[in-house]
């Protein structure tokens, strides 16, 4: 009787964070915007990267860039608001003047060190407008390819890559992600293995494998934010859960 209740405990717990992940799914790569992190980004380092544009002749790219953001975030108002609409007004398409810009600036840019950001913007038109995950994924990995690996923003949008992989229905794509996603997980001199050791844990749980996420929450329990460009709220995530799970932080080895 014990066995088949633990068995049920585990089951409703899996179902529960497979739901949890499919929800921490549209967060991390719809919800979370392209053009907020890149503004972000672009704003923190603000002097530095102004002055490598400058150097690189990019400052028109780079102005274009910034056009194509602002279009971005207001499509984005746009789709929300028509979403609340009935489906039979929803006739709109609030993507349209977002699309022809990003096309016409892209188009004289191509040369530019900037290319990239065009590509990636791309991306997410494509998965906000048509939901098409596999021609998003495709854009991903171009935009990738013309990003030098030494790049501050390579693993940034390597993570946002790996996120998108994990939710394709082709199995040998998922598979990938989840051992490249390991790899960035055990990496602690990336910039964003934190995130990524909390989607790993996330993801774990949504599998059923309840063990490895314990595992992966114990190691983000216990990261130093020294590497992390920002503050990191997995830390405390990953300790609230196994506070709630009365499971000791400290990691075995």
């Amino acid at each position: 009787m014990n066995m088949k209740h633990n068995n049920d405990t585990v089951k409703n717990m899996s179902a529960g964070y497979s739901q949890s992940f499919m929800q921490y799914t549209q967060i991390k790569y719809v919800r979370e915007l392209i053009a907020a992190v890149i503004l972000f980004a672009l704003v923190s380092c603000g002097y530095a990267l102004v002055t490598w544009y400058q150097k690189s002749n990019n400052v028109q790219a780079f102005a274009g860039l910034v056009e194509i953001s602002k279009s971005y975030e207001k499509s984005l108002e746009a789709a929300r608001k028509q979403q609340e609409l009935p489906e039979s007004e929803q006739v709109e398409n609030p993507f349209e003047d977002t699309e022809l810009l990003l096309e016409a600036i892209a188009k004289q840019h191509t040369g530019s060190s900037l290319s990239p950001f065009f590509v990636f913007y791309q991306a997410d038109l494509v998965l906000q407008k048509e939901g098409d995950l596999a021609q998003a994924i495709t854009l991903m990995k171009k935009g990738l390819a013309q990003l030098p690996k030494k790049s501050i923003y390579y693993d940034m949008f390597n993570l946002k890559l790996i996120k998108m992989s994990l939710d394709s229905k082709d199995e040998a794509v998922a598979a990938s992600a989840v051992q490249d996603l390991k790899l960035m997980a055990d990496n602690n001199e990336n910039y964003y293995y934190q995130d990524a050791l909390h989607t790993l844990a996330l993801y774990q749980a949504s599998q059923g494998d309840m063990s490895a996420a314990i595992v992966s929450w114990k190691k983000l329990a216990i990261t130093q934010a020294d590497k992390a460009l920002v503050p990191s709220p997995f830390v405390a995530q990953a300790q609230e859960k196994l506070k709630s799970l009365h499971i000791d932080m400290n990691v075995s080895n």
